[in-house]
């Protein structure tokens, strides 16, 4: 493609389960039924292309798609706690015209929303919602002073083979993305409420690389 190198890889799975051991997620804490009551399947598709889109740098664009669902006591087939149907990814570099040295890199990632989970000792089939789509935007640009294409004799650069500096942001349109729920119980009502457990927000850093 484009007479540079690209490397196309590709998985296509199906998998049937029997005596699953079903479980539920709240918060950090997983609970096990252990009674290897259900059957399941899953299958899917994961895709990766990745090359030099632009000359000398590395970039990547995967894809992903995923169906798993169990069926618990034979009372019907229900989302697995795994159950993330589409999943996309990329990561682009370039460098800044007219400085060579400074490269900018974005990487983008979507993924639909995975099960919300349901509260210890519930029953899962009265919990079936899903939590939002995680999205996410990070930004980073670096200068390189050393690299295996500019070496120095002399200086105190010389003790490098590559030594660069960049700055980061995470996650830069602050996107509140969650990743679990914390059931809470109403005393009064008895009923339970998820609230949600958000990852980082938006976030600033600094790095250095150095290579002897």
């Amino acid at each position: 493609m484009w007479d540079r190198p690209f490397k196309l890889t590709s998985e296509v799975y199906y998998k049937n389960l029997t005596d699953v051991n079903p479980y539920t997620l709240e918060n950090v804490r997983i609970r096990y039924r252990a009674n290897n009551n259900a059957k399941a399947y899953a299958y899917g598709l994961d895709m990766r292309l990745n090359g030099e889109f632009v000359p000398g740098t590395e970039s990547w664009f995967s894809f992903g798609y995923l169906k798993t669902e169990e069926n618990i006591n034979n009372r019907g087939y229900i989302s697995r706690p795994t159950d993330q149907r589409l999943k996309f990814a990329a990561l682009f570099q370039d460098y800044v015209p007219n400085i060579p040295n400074m490269r900018v890199y974005l990487n983008l990632v979507y993924n639909t929303g995975l099960p919300g989970g349901s509260p210890s000792y519930a029953d899962p089939y009265e919990y079936q919602l899903r939590l939002p789509d995680y999205k996410r935007a990070d930004v980073g640009f670096q200068f390189v002073l050393v690299d295996e294409n500019k070496q120095f004799k002399n200086g105190w650069k010389k003790p490098f083979k590559q030594l660069s500096f960049g700055v980061e942001i995470f996650n830069i349109f602050d996107v509140q993305n969650s990743i679990t729920n914390t059931w809470v119980r109403d005393v009064y009502s008895k009923r339970q409420y998820a609230i949600p457990n958000f990852l980082t927000p938006r976030v600033f850093n600094i790095r250095t690389t150095m290579k002897f």
